[in-house]
């Protein structure tokens, strides 16, 4: 008899692994933060170690977790194909991949809505920054924010977005006050750990 852990809890670790985070595995997987907590600590007793190390609200792989993440991550897969294999074309489900602030804050709110106009339809989620190649069948479509000049995917512009500048109002009041584009030639420029994930900070110069 193999002797296994619980599926849903491999299912929530996976997914919290991926994303280093509590909230967007929940978001993946329709389940509160605290659902994915309390599957992760139970996949630990089961395991006796600790997956991940939780320093405030950073989220880490320990050494163990690192090795666990993707020989679980290739047994998941090779059990959605070989399920996806032998269900009928017009029964497989639909898969999305979607930017994890456009899944949180548009595409979930909606999906009960949408559950109810179409039963028929099983959507998957998938939360992630990263641009879909579609070598593979993992997913069936992606919403992902850019030019759409990507090779190999056809893509279609379903809204548009503005991007506007912003900092502190204590910056902002100076001295010396930014009050408008040039005024930033007083500042300097400079890569924080926000700004490595796509921010932008800035100081005054001296």
């Amino acid at each position: 008899m193999r002797r296994l852990p619980p599926l849903g809890a491999l299912r929530a670790f996976e997914a919290a692994a991926q994303h280093l985070s509590f909230t967007r595995a929940a978001a993946e997987l329709y389940v509160t933060q605290a659902a994915i907590s309390h599957q992760i600590r139970q996949l630990e007793d089961w395991l006796g170690f600790r997956l991940f190390e939780r320093r405030g609200h950073a989220l880490k792989l320990t050494a163990k977790g690192e090795a666990y993440l993707p020989e679980l991550a290739g047994a998941l897969d090779r059990i959605a194909e070989a399920t996806l294999r032998l269900m009928e074309p017009d029964a497989r489900p639909l898969r999305i991949t979607v930017l994890p602030s456009f899944a949180s804050r548009w595409l979930v709110p909606r999906l009960e809505a949408f559950r109810v106009l179409h039963p028929d339809i099983d959507v998957r989620l998938d939360s992630s920054a990263d641009v879909w190649t579609f070598a593979t069948e993992r997913f069936d479509l992606g919403i992902r924010s850019g030019l759409g000049k990507w090779t190999g995917v056809k893509a279609d512009l379903i809204a548009r977005e503005t991007l506007s500048p912003v900092c502190s109002p204590t910056l902002a009041d100076g001295p010396p006050a930014i009050r408008v584009p040039a005024d930033l030639r007083h500042v300097r420029c400079c890569t924080t750990r926000r700004a490595r994930r796509g921010g932008t900070g800035a100081t005054r110069r001296e």
